[in-house]
């Protein structure tokens, strides 16, 4: 079971929070680093709060999605869980600037900022499957320091602090180690790998709907690889995390990797097809079985 953690008990227990709050004028650069063990701890409990109140409104299925403008699906709950994370982060940590799927996409020039995807698995979210979830990640220097998944229907929370590890509900988690040619070992991947790489790897393929989730059973030892194909940088930045302080390893398939996170880059544009997996030589070794299709191959796998 994820601990039990509310965001407003949080700041009101922790003096680094709740004098940070209150601060009018507070100075552009955070206080607060990775190291200090209250901004993991604030971020958990926020990310249990939203995710409980998405539980909420999954349980009672009313969630229509519409498109956006880059087609993809939004629903009423992204855009509130979108707002109350904003709006408890801006107050925790005045200067910081969100960047979040639903709102602001371009990064200020900034020390320090927070990546937040809201409902990951918005497909999912609206059809009733359970694999969803809300992602949080704090960056310094545009790299990923601290990392919070919680998929509140799984039941798990997954935490990750640049060079201390991860875990997933509060238990100590690492990439599988275990010999990958078992008949056992599986890798996950989106509908539109299918269609964009060929793909000669030997394990079963599975699809789950949601990157973030993907990653974390990566991370946590059950999936030995995942790939995406078209995630923004809210899809990444904390589950890229918690595979690496996992033991994994991860990589862009084209172009450069998003981080650190550029200022002035409107990141709403801009994929990043991405493979993770349970450790760099296991990378490399599917790495050099992914494929690109051409135009003609794409259209025959398209959906």
């Amino acid at each position: 079971m994820p601990p039990t953690m509310d965001c407003s008990e949080i700041s009101q227990n922790n003096p680094a929070l709740s004098a940070r709050s209150a601060v009018s004028g507070a100075p552009k650069r955070s206080s607060i680093t990775m190291t200090s063990p209250s901004l993991p701890l604030f971020a958990q409990g926020l990310a249990l709060q939203v995710g409980r109140a998405l539980a909420r409104r999954f349980e009672a299925a009313r969630n229509h999605p519409r498109r956006k403008a880059d087609h993809t699906l939004v629903t009423d709950a992204d855009l509130e869980a979108d707002e109350r994370l904003t709006r408890a982060l801006e107050a925790a940590f005045p200067g910081v600037p969100v960047l979040s799927e639903e709102r602001a996409t371009v990064l200020p020039d900034t020390p320090e900022a927070w990546v937040i995807d809201p409902l990951d698995g918005t497909t999912n979210f609206a059809l009733g499957l359970p694999m969803w979830g809300v992602l949080l990640a704090f960056l310094e220097g545009g790299q990923p320091t601290v990392a919070v998944a919680y998929f509140p229907v799984m039941d798990e929370v997954y935490l990750a602090v640049r060079g201390q590890g991860a875990t997933r509900n509060g238990e100590t988690i690492h990439t599988r180690g275990v010999d990958t040619a078992h008949e056992t070992a599986f890798a996950l991947v989106c509908s539109r790998s299918l269609q964009r790489y060929r793909l000669d790897w030997p394990w079963k393929l599975r699809i789950l709907g949601s990157a973030g989730y993907e990653m974390a059973l990566v991370a946590r030892g059950v999936a030995i690889a995942a790939l995406e194909s078209t995630p923004k940088v809210w899809d990444l930045a904390a589950p890229t995390l918690l595979v690496t302080e996992a033991g994994g390893h991860w990589g862009v398939l084209e172009g450069a990797s998003p981080f650190p996170l550029r200022p002035g880059v409107d990141y709403r544009k801009a994929d990043f097809p991405m493979l993770a997996a349970a450790s760099l030589p296991l990378w490399e070794a599917l790495r050099a079985g992914v494929h690109a299709r051409n135009a003609s191959e794409r259209q025959k796998h398209s959906p």
